[in-house]
């Protein structure tokens, strides 16, 4: 990984912290690491091995986002596991090349692409075979959701109309071209 794109990865890691630490309902212990932290994973590549070289912490982070909350997943959870998805079946996920590091508060998954060192973000549901390219990378789809959650902040009751229109410029600014398109349909479904 070249020391622009670390340096990226390590401000982008250090700023999605802080949005936790402003946001969440539910505190956890988490801390960003300068010395990389020694993971037990061969199956972790690119910008997601070393955002869990990283980012330390043991629980569950839930963020409060009324309109796109996530929960990002320690290395040992549980639910990083294909079983917990029933995705066995989906040879990309039982072969280790997607591999999932976040949840949303309505139990879609998101995960990475394995084979690109830059870490593309996808987000599925278990049971549906469509998945949804929400960024080229890691770095991009962090950077995306901390514009996000700052714009929205805390808003429960956003008209639809307003929704789009905001969120289709954030996509339009934060998002690669090739994932803009995919990004809305998840994001507007």
């Amino acid at each position: 990984m070249t020391t622009e794109r670390n340096m990226a990865v390590v401000t982008v890691l250090k700023k999605i912290i802080k949005l936790y630490e402003e946001t969440t309902f539910i505190p956890q212990s988490v801390s960003f690491s300068n010395e990389k932290l020694r993971i037990q994973s061969s199956d972790l590549t690119g910008e997601l091995l070393d955002y869990y070289q990283h980012i330390v912490f043991n629980e569950d982070l839930f963020f409060a986002n009324q309109n796109f909350n996530i929960v990002l997943l320690p290395l040992d959870s549980p639910a990083r596991t294909v079983e917990s998805w029933a995705l066995q079946d989906v040879l990309q996920f039982s072969e280790g090349q997607y591999q999932i590091f976040a949840t949303t508060d309505t139990d879609d998954i998101l995960f990475c692409d394995m084979k690109d060192d830059s870490s593309p973000v996808y987000a599925g549901s278990p049971g549906d075979p469509n998945f949804y390219k929400l960024s080229a990378s890691l770095t991009e789809f962090f950077e995306f959701y901390f514009a996000f959650s700052n714009f929205w902040k805390q808003r429960e009751d956003v008209p639809l109309e307003e929704y789009i229109v905001g969120t289709g410029d954030l996509i339009e600014r934060y998002l690669s071209p090739d994932v803009q398109a995919t990004a809305k349909e998840y994001l507007f479904r």
